[in-house]
Protein backbone atom coordinates (compact mmCIF):
# COMPACT_ATOMS: atom_id res chain seq x y z
CA UNK A 1 0.00 0.00 0.00
CA UNK A 2 1.47 3.35 -1.59
CA UNK A 3 2.51 5.87 1.68
CA UNK A 4 0.80 8.83 1.71
CA UNK A 5 2.29 12.19 1.40
CA UNK A 6 2.14 15.65 2.01
CA UNK A 7 2.02 16.34 -1.85
CA UNK A 8 -0.57 13.95 -2.08
CA UNK A 9 -3.01 16.14 0.34
CA UNK A 10 -1.73 19.54 -1.90
CA UNK A 11 -3.06 17.17 -5.17
CA UNK A 12 -6.23 16.28 -3.53
CA UNK A 13 -7.35 19.96 -1.64
CA UNK A 14 -5.69 21.49 -4.70
CA UNK A 15 -4.19 23.86 -2.21
CA UNK A 16 -1.67 25.42 -5.07
CA UNK A 17 -4.68 26.55 -7.34
CA UNK A 18 -6.71 28.58 -4.76
CA UNK A 19 -4.21 29.03 -1.94
CA UNK A 20 -2.49 32.13 -3.98
CA UNK A 21 1.01 31.27 -2.51
CA UNK A 22 -0.64 31.82 1.00
CA UNK A 23 -1.81 29.02 2.05
CA UNK A 24 0.00 25.64 2.06
CA UNK A 25 0.37 22.41 4.05
CA UNK A 26 3.42 21.72 6.63
CA UNK A 27 5.23 18.24 7.26
CA UNK A 28 2.86 18.33 10.17
CA UNK A 29 -0.18 17.92 7.85
CA UNK A 30 -1.59 21.19 8.95
CA UNK A 31 -2.83 24.28 7.11
CA UNK A 32 -0.66 26.94 7.51
CA UNK A 33 -1.04 30.38 6.35
CA UNK A 34 2.00 32.87 4.91
CA UNK A 35 0.74 36.21 5.39
CA UNK A 36 3.99 38.09 3.96
CA UNK A 37 4.04 36.27 0.51
CA UNK A 38 7.26 34.87 -0.41
CA UNK A 39 8.98 34.75 2.94
CA UNK A 40 9.84 31.94 5.01
CA UNK A 41 7.95 33.06 8.19
CA UNK A 42 4.38 31.24 8.16
CA UNK A 43 1.52 30.39 10.94
CA UNK A 44 0.40 27.03 11.45
CA UNK A 45 -3.71 27.18 11.80
CA UNK A 46 -3.73 24.25 13.73
CA UNK A 47 -1.72 25.39 16.57
CA UNK A 48 -3.08 29.59 16.40
CA UNK A 49 -6.80 27.43 17.18
CA UNK A 50 -5.10 25.16 20.03
CA UNK A 51 -3.60 28.58 21.29
CA UNK A 52 -6.99 30.76 21.37
CA UNK A 53 -8.60 27.75 23.19
CA UNK A 54 -5.84 27.36 25.82
CA UNK A 55 -6.35 31.30 26.21
CA UNK A 56 -9.55 30.69 27.28
CA UNK A 57 -11.48 31.80 23.89
CA UNK A 58 -14.13 29.82 22.67
CA UNK A 59 -14.23 28.91 18.48
CA UNK A 60 -15.51 29.77 16.39
CA UNK A 61 -13.41 32.49 15.93
CA UNK A 62 -12.52 34.86 13.13
CA UNK A 63 -8.56 35.57 11.95
CA UNK A 64 -7.87 38.04 10.19
CA UNK A 65 -4.25 38.59 8.77
CA UNK A 66 -3.48 42.00 7.62
CA UNK A 67 -0.63 40.93 5.24
CA UNK A 68 -2.59 39.23 3.27
CA UNK A 69 -4.53 42.89 3.06
CA UNK A 70 -2.02 44.71 2.05
CA UNK A 71 -0.50 42.79 -0.32
CA UNK A 72 -3.94 42.05 -1.73
CA UNK A 73 -3.93 45.87 -2.06
CA UNK A 74 -0.46 46.44 -3.89
CA UNK A 75 -1.35 43.20 -6.43
CA UNK A 76 -4.12 44.72 -8.24
CA UNK A 77 -2.46 48.16 -8.28
CA UNK A 78 0.39 46.85 -9.54
CA UNK A 79 -1.41 45.09 -12.01
CA UNK A 80 -2.42 47.54 -13.14
CA UNK A 81 0.29 50.31 -13.18
CA UNK A 82 2.06 47.06 -15.38
CA UNK A 83 -0.84 47.56 -18.12
CA UNK A 84 -0.54 51.35 -18.21
CA UNK A 85 2.88 51.05 -18.89
CA UNK A 86 2.80 48.42 -21.38
CA UNK A 87 0.09 50.24 -23.11
CA UNK A 88 1.59 53.45 -22.73
CA UNK A 89 -1.96 54.53 -21.28
CA UNK A 90 -1.84 58.22 -20.42
CA UNK A 91 -4.62 58.24 -17.39
CA UNK A 92 -3.92 57.15 -14.09
CA UNK A 93 -6.03 53.70 -11.89
CA UNK A 94 -7.69 54.55 -8.18
CA UNK A 95 -8.94 51.76 -6.57
CA UNK A 96 -12.18 52.27 -4.68
CA UNK A 97 -13.07 49.51 -2.11
CA UNK A 98 -16.99 49.15 -1.23
CA UNK A 99 -17.00 49.48 2.72
CA UNK A 100 -20.24 47.47 2.77
CA UNK A 101 -18.35 44.43 2.00
CA UNK A 102 -16.77 44.70 5.22
CA UNK A 103 -17.38 47.94 7.89
CA UNK A 104 -15.51 46.51 10.69
CA UNK A 105 -13.43 49.45 11.81
CA UNK A 106 -9.99 48.08 11.82
CA UNK A 107 -10.20 46.58 8.43
CA UNK A 108 -11.38 50.08 6.60
CA UNK A 109 -8.45 51.49 8.38
CA UNK A 110 -5.57 49.66 7.16
CA UNK A 111 -6.98 49.50 3.79
CA UNK A 112 -7.07 53.32 3.90
CA UNK A 113 -3.28 52.83 5.60
CA UNK A 114 -1.98 50.51 2.90
CA UNK A 115 -3.95 51.85 0.51
CA UNK A 116 -2.32 55.43 0.44
CA UNK A 117 1.02 54.75 -1.39
CA UNK A 118 -1.63 54.17 -4.50
CA UNK A 119 -4.44 56.78 -3.32
CA UNK A 120 -7.08 53.68 -2.59
CA UNK A 121 -10.38 55.45 -1.77
CA UNK A 122 -13.58 54.55 -0.58
CA UNK A 123 -17.35 54.00 -1.62
CA UNK A 124 -20.34 54.55 0.47
CA UNK A 125 -23.54 53.16 0.03
CA UNK A 126 -25.75 55.08 2.51
CA UNK A 127 -25.44 57.84 4.59
CA UNK A 128 -24.09 56.12 7.79
CA UNK A 129 -21.01 54.76 5.37
CA UNK A 130 -20.79 58.00 4.51
CA UNK A 131 -20.25 59.29 8.10
CA UNK A 132 -17.83 56.31 8.64
CA UNK A 133 -15.63 57.36 5.73
CA UNK A 134 -15.86 61.09 6.68
CA UNK A 135 -13.96 59.99 9.76
CA UNK A 136 -11.31 57.33 8.28
CA UNK A 137 -10.44 58.68 4.90
CA UNK A 138 -7.52 61.62 5.30
CA UNK A 139 -5.64 61.53 2.08
CA UNK A 140 -7.10 64.49 -0.34
CA UNK A 141 -6.55 62.76 -3.41
CA UNK A 142 -7.97 59.30 -2.69
CA UNK A 143 -11.50 59.13 -3.80
CA UNK A 144 -14.75 59.73 -2.62
CA UNK A 145 -17.87 57.66 -4.23
CA UNK A 146 -21.19 58.22 -3.03
CA UNK A 147 -23.47 54.98 -4.50
CA UNK A 148 -26.90 53.52 -3.92
CA UNK A 149 -30.18 55.58 -2.28
CA UNK A 150 -29.91 59.20 -2.16
CA UNK A 151 -31.95 61.39 -0.18
CA UNK A 152 -31.49 65.14 0.24
CA UNK A 153 -29.41 65.00 3.52
CA UNK A 154 -27.23 62.67 2.52
CA UNK A 155 -26.28 64.30 -1.03
CA UNK A 156 -25.91 67.66 1.29
CA UNK A 157 -23.31 65.49 3.93
CA UNK A 158 -21.63 64.58 0.03
CA UNK A 159 -21.70 68.06 -1.33
CA UNK A 160 -20.23 69.88 2.34
CA UNK A 161 -17.47 66.87 2.01
CA UNK A 162 -16.57 67.98 -1.25
CA UNK A 163 -16.31 71.68 0.08
CA UNK A 164 -14.55 70.23 3.01
CA UNK A 165 -11.27 69.21 0.52
CA UNK A 166 -12.75 65.80 -0.28
CA UNK A 167 -12.70 64.38 -3.75
CA UNK A 168 -16.18 63.10 -3.68
CA UNK A 169 -18.58 61.71 -6.65
CA UNK A 170 -21.96 61.34 -6.02
CA UNK A 171 -23.06 58.85 -9.09
CA UNK A 172 -26.74 59.59 -10.01
CA UNK A 173 -29.06 56.16 -10.17
CA UNK A 174 -32.39 57.24 -10.42
CA UNK A 175 -33.41 60.73 -12.07
CA UNK A 176 -34.72 62.61 -9.38
CA UNK A 177 -31.01 62.55 -7.93
CA UNK A 178 -30.02 64.97 -10.38
CA UNK A 179 -32.08 67.37 -9.31
CA UNK A 180 -31.53 67.37 -5.81
CA UNK A 181 -27.54 67.45 -6.79
CA UNK A 182 -28.09 70.71 -8.79
CA UNK A 183 -30.65 72.63 -6.31
CA UNK A 184 -28.27 71.90 -3.08
CA UNK A 185 -24.87 72.55 -4.62
CA UNK A 186 -26.59 75.74 -5.73
CA UNK A 187 -27.42 76.47 -2.39
CA UNK A 188 -24.04 75.70 -0.95
CA UNK A 189 -22.06 77.60 -4.09
CA UNK A 190 -20.19 74.64 -5.21
CA UNK A 191 -19.72 73.01 -8.69
CA UNK A 192 -20.52 69.33 -7.45
CA UNK A 193 -18.55 65.91 -9.13
CA UNK A 194 -21.38 63.82 -10.94
CA UNK A 195 -20.85 60.52 -12.05
CA UNK A 196 -23.83 58.90 -14.10
CA UNK A 197 -24.68 55.03 -13.38
CA UNK A 198 -25.12 53.21 -17.15
CA UNK A 199 -27.43 50.40 -17.68
CA UNK A 200 -25.50 48.40 -20.23
CA UNK A 201 -27.17 45.94 -22.34
CA UNK A 202 -24.46 43.43 -21.33
CA UNK A 203 -24.62 41.59 -18.37
CA UNK A 204 -22.58 39.24 -16.05
CA UNK A 205 -23.61 35.97 -14.84
CA UNK A 206 -24.32 33.49 -11.81
CA UNK A 207 -26.09 34.61 -8.44
CA UNK A 208 -25.68 38.47 -8.84
CA UNK A 209 -25.86 38.54 -12.22
CA UNK A 210 -29.89 40.52 -11.87
CA UNK A 211 -27.79 43.60 -9.94
CA UNK A 212 -26.50 44.43 -13.72
CA UNK A 213 -27.50 44.53 -17.41
CA UNK A 214 -30.13 46.35 -18.89
CA UNK A 215 -32.75 44.74 -16.90
CA UNK A 216 -31.28 45.93 -13.46
CA UNK A 217 -33.10 47.74 -10.78
CA UNK A 218 -30.11 49.78 -10.56
CA UNK A 219 -29.01 52.57 -12.85
CA UNK A 220 -30.30 55.46 -15.98
CA UNK A 221 -31.05 53.22 -19.33
CA UNK A 222 -30.80 55.18 -22.74
CA UNK A 223 -34.28 57.09 -22.46
CA UNK A 224 -33.20 58.48 -18.38
CA UNK A 225 -29.47 59.22 -20.17
CA UNK A 226 -30.79 61.25 -22.49
CA UNK A 227 -33.00 62.96 -20.46
CA UNK A 228 -30.47 63.53 -17.89
CA UNK A 229 -28.17 64.90 -20.32
CA UNK A 230 -31.26 67.75 -21.56
CA UNK A 231 -31.66 68.53 -17.78
CA UNK A 232 -27.76 68.87 -17.23
CA UNK A 233 -27.67 71.15 -20.29
CA UNK A 234 -30.68 73.44 -19.24
CA UNK A 235 -29.28 73.98 -15.66
CA UNK A 236 -25.73 74.89 -16.70
CA UNK A 237 -24.11 71.84 -15.15
CA UNK A 238 -22.99 69.29 -18.19
CA UNK A 239 -19.51 70.47 -16.64
CA UNK A 240 -19.42 68.69 -14.13
CA UNK A 241 -20.41 65.12 -15.51
CA UNK A 242 -16.80 63.59 -14.93
CA UNK A 243 -17.61 59.89 -14.12
CA UNK A 244 -19.56 57.29 -15.83
CA UNK A 245 -20.14 54.13 -13.93
CA UNK A 246 -21.49 51.00 -14.64
CA UNK A 247 -21.85 47.38 -12.56
CA UNK A 248 -21.84 44.00 -14.09
CA UNK A 249 -22.40 42.19 -10.79
CA UNK A 250 -20.31 40.25 -8.45
CA UNK A 251 -17.91 37.05 -8.90
CA UNK A 252 -17.40 37.35 -12.63
CA UNK A 253 -15.81 34.22 -13.80
CA UNK A 254 -15.83 34.98 -17.04
CA UNK A 255 -13.02 37.66 -18.95
CA UNK A 256 -15.28 37.57 -21.69
CA UNK A 257 -18.33 39.21 -20.22
CA UNK A 258 -16.16 41.85 -18.47
CA UNK A 259 -14.48 42.34 -22.13
CA UNK A 260 -17.77 42.91 -23.99
CA UNK A 261 -19.32 45.73 -20.81
CA UNK A 262 -15.95 47.63 -21.82
CA UNK A 263 -16.56 47.72 -25.35
CA UNK A 264 -20.14 48.62 -24.98
CA UNK A 265 -19.14 51.28 -22.08
CA UNK A 266 -16.40 52.82 -24.38
CA UNK A 267 -18.86 53.85 -26.88
CA UNK A 268 -20.98 55.60 -24.21
CA UNK A 269 -17.76 57.16 -23.16
CA UNK A 270 -17.08 58.75 -26.88
CA UNK A 271 -20.37 59.96 -27.07
CA UNK A 272 -20.63 61.49 -23.09
CA UNK A 273 -17.67 63.06 -24.61
CA UNK A 274 -18.88 64.29 -27.96
CA UNK A 275 -21.84 66.04 -25.94
CA UNK A 276 -19.42 68.32 -23.57
CA UNK A 277 -19.60 66.05 -20.63
CA UNK A 278 -15.70 66.01 -19.40
CA UNK A 279 -15.37 62.48 -18.15
CA UNK A 280 -12.63 61.87 -16.55
CA UNK A 281 -12.71 58.85 -14.78
CA UNK A 282 -15.03 55.30 -16.06
CA UNK A 283 -15.68 53.35 -12.93
CA UNK A 284 -16.00 49.46 -13.65
CA UNK A 285 -17.37 49.26 -10.19
CA UNK A 286 -17.10 45.64 -8.88
CA UNK A 287 -16.70 41.84 -10.72
CA UNK A 288 -13.10 40.86 -10.41
CA UNK A 289 -14.05 37.36 -9.46
CA UNK A 290 -12.13 35.19 -7.13
CA UNK A 291 -10.44 31.55 -8.32
CA UNK A 292 -12.27 30.38 -4.82
CA UNK A 293 -11.05 26.57 -5.67
CA UNK A 294 -8.39 27.00 -8.33
CA UNK A 295 -9.68 25.55 -11.29
CA UNK A 296 -9.03 28.16 -13.22
CA UNK A 297 -12.74 27.79 -15.22
CA UNK A 298 -16.09 29.55 -15.50
CA UNK A 299 -17.56 27.50 -12.66
CA UNK A 300 -19.29 29.58 -10.00
CA UNK A 301 -16.30 29.71 -7.62
CA UNK A 302 -13.97 30.06 -10.07
CA UNK A 303 -12.48 32.41 -12.75
CA UNK A 304 -10.65 31.71 -16.09
CA UNK A 305 -8.83 35.15 -15.68
CA UNK A 306 -6.07 36.35 -13.07
CA UNK A 307 -5.66 39.82 -11.37
CA UNK A 308 -3.01 40.82 -14.25
CA UNK A 309 -5.46 40.05 -17.36
CA UNK A 310 -8.58 41.64 -15.92
CA UNK A 311 -6.40 44.61 -15.69
CA UNK A 312 -4.79 44.77 -19.27
CA UNK A 313 -8.10 44.45 -20.26
CA UNK A 314 -9.78 47.35 -18.14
Amino acid sequence: MTKWTIEDSRDLYNIRGWGSEYFDINSKGHIIIQPQNGSNHSIDLKELVEDIQAKGYSLPALIRFSDILKASIAKLANAFNKSIKEYDYKGAYHGVYPIKVNQQRQVVEEIVKFGRPYNFGLEAGSKPELHAILAILDNPEALLICNGYKDETFIRLALMSQKLGKKVFIVVERPSELEIIDRVAKEINIKPNIGLRIKLISSGQGRWAESGGEYSKFGLNSMELIDALDFAEKRGIKNCIRLIHFHLGSQITNIRRIKNSLKEVGRFYVEFRKSGCPIDYIDVGGGLGVDYDGSRSTYASSTNYTVQEYANDV
